[in-house]
């Protein structure tokens, strides 16, 4: 008799009759087999579908924290460094302050220079330019004096037109050089007045430099703590040292806090790499049947029929080269309702029989029994693929 829960019939090559002719039999081929793994497949890539977004989610949420922490490290050490570098900068001012000094000192003295030059240049200028209005105006005189002797007796030797051609020689050249001074007095004049600019310039630089670093310094101090503070009525830059210390002291604390913030950072960036490692495997999954997909399928059809015999009609036969253990493996897990017959050849699958216990299976030949044709049909020459139900039935 053939086991009740699970029989294994080796079969022939040469094929099988017609199972789907014998009552009480459900008979499930690779065909409805495939179908149903193909049904797995899809409810399982639902839900992958739906871990993927999640894990989409938890990416993009981790990123957002690794973004965060990487700004706050970012701003920590530049905020080390800044420190850092106005503590050097402080020490430099005592330097700074003396060349200052030095500076506007020597400004001021050319300023002084350039003032008293430019007055004296606008001095010689008027001077210059009295000459010419006396010149212009002696000139004017002689020569209205000769046109009133030209209109009296006449000039028959030819005097006064001799006098008025001398008198207009000495007139030209008096204004050519009267006009050279000018321009010499004038240019001398402009160029003291760009050295006085230039000098105000000067000054006004000076004074706005140093006016920054005061204001710069004064920043600073706000930065330290109360108790690390120079005193509000003194001019801070005469406490740089002590200055340049306390923001020394806060770029250690401040190195102390990027420890923290870059361990936390690499623990984000793992956990980063982990939601992307996570996405990644189930993207690698999203449309690939899995082995444990058949094996779900199987145990579904198995596990569905509750009257009557499961036929499997050689749906775990291995591919060469490889092997349908997942299925039989899932045969074995299963409890169905009714008696459960596997058809096959398969090596594999009749050396998993043969180790199977005695309570959960059994393997039998051919020849053992006749279920499949009913009474009426007479078998073929060849030997026959042979199922059975359970323990009793006559047929």
């Amino acid at each position: 008799m053939l086991h009740p829960r699970l029989t294994v019939v080796p079969v022939a090559v040469c094929g099988r009759r017609a199972l789907g002719g014998a009552p009480g039999r459900t008979v499930v081929g690779r065909a409805e087999l495939d179908a149903a793994t193909q049904a797995v497949a899809g409810r399982r890539r639902t839900a992958r579908l739906e871990r993927l977004a999640e894990c989409n989610v938890h990416l993009e949420q981790a990123l957002e924290r690794l973004a965060d922490s990487r700004a706050a490290v970012d701003q920590r050490r530049a905020d080390h460094d800044g420190f850092l570098a106005a503590a050097d900068w402080c020490e430099t001012l005592p330097g700074l302050a003396a060349g200052h000094r030095s500076a506007l000192a020597a400004a001021e003295t050319e300023l002084a220079d350039a003032l008293r030059e430019a007055r004296d240049a606008s001095r010689a200028l008027d001077r210059v330019l009295e000459q010419r209005a006396q010149a212009d105006a002696a000139i004017t005189e002689a020569r209205r004096q000769l046109h009133t002797l030209d209109r009296g007796e006449d000039d028959s030797t030819g005097e006064r037109a001799q006098a008025a051609s001398a008198l207009t020689a000495q007139a030209e050249s008096l204004e050519a050089r009267l006009s050279e001074a000018e321009d010499a007095a004038r240019t001398r004049s402009e160029q003291t007045k760009r050295a006085v600019t230039e000098a105000e310039r000067e000054i006004e630089r000076l004074t706005r430099e140093h006016r920054d670093r005061q204001s710069r310094l004064v920043a600073l101090v706000e930065c330290l703590p109360g108790d690390a503070r120079p005193p509000h009525d003194d001019d801070p830059i005469h406490h740089v040292q002590s200055v340049s210390a306390g923001l020394r002291s806060l770029a250690e604390t401040i190195a102390g806090e990027l420890t923290g913030l870059t361990a936390a950072l690499d623990r984000h960036r793992a956990e980063c790499e982990h939601r992307r490692g996570e996405v990644a495997a189930i993207r690698a999954t999203l449309d690939r049947i899995a082995p444990e997909d058949a094996a779900e399928a199987l145990a579904g059809l198995v596990c569905g029929v509750a009257d009557g015999m499961v036929v499997l009609d050689d749906v775990v036969a291995s591919d060469p080269g490889g092997s349908d253990d997942g299925l039989l493996r899932a045969l074995e897990d299963a409890e169905p309702d009714a008696p459960l017959v596997l058809l096959s050849s398969d090596l594999t699958v009749l050396g998993w029989a043969i180790d199977l216990p005695a309570e959960r299976g059994a393997l039998v030949g051919p020849a053992a029994v006749d279920l499949l044709v009913p009474p009426t049909t007479s078998a073929p020459d060849t030997a026959p693929a042979v199922v059975t139900s359970s323990p009793g039935d006559p047929r």
